[in-house]
């Protein structure tokens, strides 16, 4: 709970600060836009290196290492000098929180089996603080004191999380592993999904060495793409609102960095009690399609307000984006709940979530040059917009209820 309440804080407290920073660091549209893509690449880059890593050293040393990196980034962000030394620090503390990312939800497969739904939530409610906290008070902790210390008092919250890990990583803990139960518990969010309670048998041991060929094998598996498209588009929306969505407040609405600040605030802050029940919800349903197409029009709704009314109730668009952010911790849940075992959890979450966020990392600088070209932010909005109705396809993709590993095993993979 505590590594996952750091996860979001060095992505959402950036963005609030970018006209303050600008008056010691030069930044315009396409620089902001260069450090919005750093978190899906660190995320992506991560879900390659994190399953490496936890296999030569250790699921807990694994995540210790996150967190320290994160402590460090934070700090670096607030000291430094030049456009490099943010840029270079932005990384690190991203890089951090993406193994966090990839390596949280086989954790909660390896040591929660039969309560995967529950886990999922507490821990993807602690992520939606972590996003919500820092736009909301970034600007007024900056205009007391400075942009800087807006930056690394994050750091703080590293440390929280720091003792227990440090203890984690001394003397891992024996994973808990429930008796075996009837995969048909898939729908009971407190009994356990698929796989609940059936976990692999060298669950006393660190992460398995992922197999060369297992990205290539999901690669080929229909429920494995009915995970990864609802992911990036959640990640899309997700780092372009953060990176971007303050200067679209401003030319579009007409909004300050305060308001704009407070706005990207409620977006986060609507995810909080959608990460409460989706988890749980998600692992009850043999297809999450109802929540894939709620998803979907929320987004709608947020990105076409935007574009076509502005000013008339710029809240409720961004309480839809907030909304349609459901599709993040239903794609958490479903990463566990269609795997067999807490290896296939790890490969699973390395595909999905670095190929999801390798997308999303082309979107904050591909769209904030779009503006430096057209003059405005209307394309990029329906771009957007574009990009949230392609979570359908996936609908079909998961309507089956099917776990990857059956899936690999019928078809030959």
């Amino acid at each position: 709970m505590l590594l996952a309440l750091n996860i979001r804080t060095a992505v959402a407290g950036l963005s609030p600060l970018a006209s303050r920073i600008d008056a010691d660091i030069p930044l315009d549209a396409t620089t902001i836009g260069l450090l919005g893509i750093v978190p899906p690449v660190a995320f992506a880059v991560s879900g390659i290196v994190a399953p490496w890593v936890a296999h030569r050293l250790g699921l807990e040393r694994a995540l210790l290492i996150a967190v320290i990196a994160m402590i460090a980034g934070h700090v670096l962000r607030g000291l430094s000098l030049d456009y490099l030394g943010l840029f270079a620090s932005t990384l690190l503390v991203l890089m951090g929180a993406g193994f966090a990312n990839i390596l949280l939800p086989p954790a909660v497969k390896r040591y929660a089996p039969g309560r995967i739904g529950a886990v999922t939530a507490a821990y993807a409610t602690m992520m939606s603080i972590s996003t919500a906290l820092p736009p909301l008070i970034a600007v007024p902790v900056a205009d007391a004191a400075s942009w800087r210390l807006s930056l690394a008092l994050w750091g703080a919250a590293g440390l929280l999380a720091l003792v227990p890990w440090v203890v984690l990583a001394a003397r891992p803990p024996h994973p808990i592993v429930t008796a075996p139960i009837a995969v048909v518990d898939v729908r009971n969010g407190v009994g356990g999904g698929p796989g609940d309670g059936d976990d692999d048998a060298d669950a006393d041991a660190p992460v398995d060495e992922p197999d060369r060929r297992q990205f290539g094998r999901l690669a080929r598996s229909r429920v494995v793409w009915g995970v990864t498209i609802p992911f990036t588009v959640s990640s899309i929306t997700a780092y372009s609102t953060f990176a971007l969505m303050p200067l679209i407040l401003d030319d579009v609405a007409g909004l300050d960095a305060g308001q704009a600040g407070a706005l990207i605030s409620l977006f986060a802050i609507i995810g909080l009690p959608l990460s409460l029940v989706t988890p749980v919800i998600t692992a009850r349903l043999t297809s999450p399609a109802p929540i894939m197409v709620g998803g979907a029009v929320a987004f709608t709704i947020g990105f076409a307000g935007l574009a076509l009314a502005p000013t008339l109730a710029t809240p409720l668009w961004m309480i839809a984006l907030g909304a349609g952010q459901i599709l993040f911790p239903m794609c958490l849940a479903l990463i566990s709940l269609r795997s067999r075992t807490s290896h296939r959890a790890v490969t699973v979450s390395g595909f999905v979530q670095s190929v999801g966020y390798a997308i999303a990392a082309v979107a904050p600088l591909g769209l904030g040059l779009l503006h430096e070209v057209t003059g405005s932010w209307m394309p990029a909005l329906v771009i957007l917009l574009v990009a949230a109705l392609t979570t359908l396809v996936a609908v079909p993709l998961l309507r089956s209820g099917e776990i990857i590993d059956d899936e690999l095993e019928r078809r030959g993979l």
